[in-house]
């Protein structure tokens, strides 16, 4: 597929003077800037259009958005989270529109990456236009380990044995997690299955429903991340005691040696560590697994409610915000990783925001050389998100085993495939 970004002839625009209401999740004061920036570009060329745009936390968005579209009162276009149980269950409930009309007028197809619309899509039919993606891996602090002579771990022996090593000098934890919110882990989860099982049976279970979470190779996910890794002193055992800001300051401030999240840390990063070399790879292989993955979700997505009376309108407004001009202002001024292809080298950003989206260019079309795994938690049922949430935290508190967990998902899953809507199906 290739990726031809351009914006479509706008044949026929009204002239009538319309309002269009956006609520979005850029509180960011860069991100912010740059929005109301491209929402100003738009209303330029398009004088009969008046864009009035409110910026809510991810927490406030999920807390209203269902309320207000439910009562009339939400905006025509809503920046939300993917996946079955965020847009999934707007969809589920005719809150938000399907786009295939508009996808079909505007060429959508052709401009943006195949598996992220998949991951916005519900029953058969496209809802949301994707804008950022995320690269999830582990980011290791190159100055460091140039200065103590060490390599980046290919395998989970060869991270274990690192995990020594920086423990032996003073680096404790060697790695930076904490759990205490819970949703932290899922991104730990979806490295290690996807290592395990591979993509394509990962994409079988998420999209497809066809296969089981109670497995041998999930067992052996489960027990590397969160039972062996800590045994090993590669992260501190009362992880769930440790918030996600105040761990990833060990990383910033040089205490741990490595952070396995995700490409959302890219500015804070660049932000508290300026002179430090930062990069970022692929969870290490597990023994017996399929590899070593790359793994990449959809943060959010741009939506149009089904209360709009301005239907076109807002759609013609998704098309200008995936337009060349536009998706550069997205990706230098806000810093987001948009999934479409771009020419890195004309793009002026930091070198680990260079190589995480030059990762992601590269599994991003027909002629893709990446194979990019799945992050499961934007593509799972509430409940499923709730037994990771709830297990994992009692794993690393010594409370389950990973059999015990492994069973919970896969129950976690089938009720939650019974009342949700799964990802194309």
């Amino acid at each position: 597929m290739l990726l031809a970004l351009g914006m479509a002839p706008h044949a026929g625009r009204a002239q009538d003077k319309v309002e269009l209401r956006i609520w979005d999740q850029f509180t960011n004061p860069e991100e912010t800037a740059a929005a109301e920036a491209i929402y100003k570009g738009f209303t330029a060329q398009n004088p009969n259009v008046t864009i009035k745009s409110e910026h809510f936390s991810t927490d406030q968005i999920r807390q209203t958005i269902n309320t207000a579209l439910s009562s009339g009162t939400g905006p025509d276009i809503v920046f939300y989270d993917a996946g079955p149980g965020y847009a999934g269950v707007l969809a589920d409930a005719g809150l938000i529109s399907p786009l295939d009309q508009y996808s079909s007028q505007y060429g959508w197809a052709d401009k943006i990456a195949a598996q992220p619309m998949e991951a916005t899509s519900f029953g058969g039919k496209l809802y949301g236009l994707p804008l950022q993606v995320d690269l999830v891996g582990m980011f290791y602090n190159k100055t460091l380990l140039d200065k103590e002579g060490w390599s980046v771990p290919q395998t989970i022996d060869d991270l274990k044995t690192l995990c020594q090593a920086a423990k032996d000098k003073g680096y404790d934890p060697p790695i930076s997690f904490g759990d205490q919110e819970g949703w932290e882990a899922f991104h730990q989860f979806s490295m290690a299955a996807n290592d395990m099982i591979g993509p394509d049976a990962m994409r079988d279970l998420v999209f497809n429903n066809n296969g089981s979470w109670n497995t041998p190779e999930i067992v052996k996910a489960i027990q590397t991340y969160f039972v062996d890794l800590p045994a090993a002193g590669c992260f501190t055992k009362d992880a769930v005691a440790l918030n996600y800001n105040d761990a990833n300051s060990l990383f910033f401030t040089g205490q741990s040696i490595l952070d396995t999240t995700g490409s959302w840390l890219t500015n804070d990063i660049q932000t508290n560590m300026p002179d430090q070399d930062v990069q970022i790879a692929p969870f290490p292989a597990i023994s017996g697994g399929k590899g070593q993955y790359w793994v990449s979700g959809v943060g959010s997505a741009w939506y149009v409610t089904s209360a709009s009376q301005h239907q076109a309108e807002a759609a013609q407004v998704l098309d200008y915000f995936f337009s060349p001009d536009v998706v550069k202002q997205w990706i230098e001024k806000a810093g987001f990783f948009v999934p479409v292809q771009v020419d890195v080298a004309s793009l002026t950003v930091s070198p680990l925001y260079n190589q995480v989206l030059s990762v992601l260019q590269t599994g991003i079309g027909a002629n893709s050389t990446t194979q990019l795994g799945y992050n499961v938690d934007v593509l799972a049922p509430p409940q499923f998100n709730d037994a990771m949430t709830n297990d994992f935290q009692a794993i690393i508190q010594g409370d389950k085993t990973p059999e015990e967990t492994a069973a919970d998902l896969d129950a976690a899953w089938k009720a939650g495939m019974s009342t949700t809507p799964t990802p194309t199906s």
